[in-house]
């Protein structure tokens, strides 16, 4: 399922390789969630378990994979993955590898292997299959530069910007992430995806949804499970002590 691009969506990013933890991610009450392979601590080995934990919440399940790799991109989209996300993209060229991943010949390079669609039907079709998203991320100054370019490549679902990296490209800090700079660096990321009528999707992090919503991105990524859970754990442990100083 592709996300619409004149839609709000909110997704859960997913570090943990734990199935119980996706279920929980993606029974919340987020659009999608995206299984990161790229900084989480998961593996191919882990995939097909993580999507079917989606898909028990109903849900919709993107893997951000490390780079634009045929092969990888190929296996996930097997093992039932509605799409990817590829980070790092600086240039059309870039851009256009990521699409051709996802797609069969004459149009790509994916090699077909529908592994996990057969379950659903005996004859997958093609044509279904290969309409998978495909998502690639800016993240640096290159990228936004080329942003107009990478839009306009045939069969891109969406752009996803990536504000840590692109803050620590450009002021040498990713926790300026959502600073106000960073936020008005990214805004040729929104133009060119609205002149090209594909998705505009962002990072925000706890707290900076509505900054990012309202300098036009509409595809949101909220939280990870990770931060979530340690942000969750910090609290509790410090709570803990602050009810027994002084006792």
């Amino acid at each position: 399922m592709d996300v619409r691009t004149d839609q709000v969506s909110f997704g859960g990013w997913c570090h943990l390789e734990s199935p119980f933890a996706v279920e929980l991610m993606a029974s919340v009450g987020f659009d999608w969630c995206c299984l990161d392979m790229q900084h989480g601590i998961i593996r191919n080995v882990d995939v097909v378990g993580l999507l079917q934990a989606v898909r028990a919440a109903g849900g919709t399940a993107y893997v951000r994979v490390p780079g634009a790799d045929t092969p990888l991109i190929g296996t996930v989209l097997d093992a039932g993955a509605d799409g990817v996300i590829v980070p790092q993209v600086s240039t059309p060229g870039q851009a256009r590898a990521a699409v051709a991943a996802c797609r069969y010949s004459p149009e790509g390079s994916r090699s077909w292997g529908p592994l996990r669609p057969k379950l659903s039907v005996a004859r997958p079709d093609p044509a279904v299959l290969a309409a998978a998203a495909c998502y690639v991320m800016i993240e640096d100054r290159t990228g936004v530069e080329n942003v107009a370019a990478i839009a306009a490549v045939p069969g891109l679902t969406g752009i996803i910007a990536g504000p840590a990296d692109l803050a620590l490209d450009l002021w040498g800090d990713p926790y300026l992430a959502s600073d106000p700079r960073t936020v008005e660096a990214l805004a040729p990321v929104v133009a060119a995806c609205a002149a090209n009528g594909i998705g505009a999707g962002v990072f925000c992090g706890t707290g900076n949804v509505a900054r990012w919503h309202g300098a036009g991105f509409t595809m949101l990524a909220v939280e990870s499970d990770s931060t979530l859970l340690l942000t969750a754990a910090r609290r509790a442990a410090a709570d803990a002590r602050a009810q027994l100083d002084g006792v």
